[in-house]
């Protein structure tokens, strides 16, 4: 059997820097579900904001997701919406290991911070407003992504990389 790792949670938690270094130490390719869109699309992903809807985008993503049946080793960074649409969780958590990382709010503020203007999602936000946003996004999105299989907190350094692999070896 495989393994293929679905990493969710909310923008900035970390999912792309982790997929890249789990999958090394796995010696498993890593995939971005946004880079996968962007190159079937042909547009980046502001683009298909700007120009579409977020509904065909959900489309999009939802089809790109599944496309990554194909890869039986794999470890895919989700984008933050990606589990709330198309019952995305349902199918990651059928076919792979999903992993909710949950840094805290203020983790995710400050990391975030900078990029307002790059994140169609924080379009227009204010900075003063930045994590009383993200919190109540948080509360909306947490019930989908604490079905995942696994779910780590806190504050992401060398302990939570060790929390993460020996997750990852004991739901194999």
């Amino acid at each position: 059997m495989g393994h293929r790792i679905f990493l969710l949670g909310f923008m900035g938690c970390g999912k792309s820097w982790w997929a890249v270094r789990l999958a090394e130490r796995l010696e498993i390719p890593a995939r971005d579900l946004d880079v996968l869109i962007e190159q079937e699309e042909g547009l980046s992903i502001s683009d298909i904001f700007s120009q579409h809807d977020e509904s065909y985008f959900r489309d999009s993503e939802a089809r790109c997701l599944r496309q990554t049946v194909r890869w039986p080793d794999l470890v895919l960074a989700t984008g933050g919406g990606t589990p709330m649409f198309y019952d995305n969780m349902c199918w990651m958590n059928d076919t792979g290991i999903t992993i909710f990382l949950d840094p805290p709010a203020a983790v995710l503020t400050e990391r975030l911070r900078e990029e307002t203007g790059l994140r169609p999602l924080l379009s227009g936000v204010k900075s003063s407003d930045l994590q009383l946003f993200i919190e109540q996004k948080l509360a909306e999105r947490r019930p989908v992504y604490e079905q995942a299989r696994i779910v780590l907190r806190g504050v992401q350094g060398p302990t939570f990389e060790d929390q993460l692999l020996k997750a990852v070896a004991q739901n194999r």
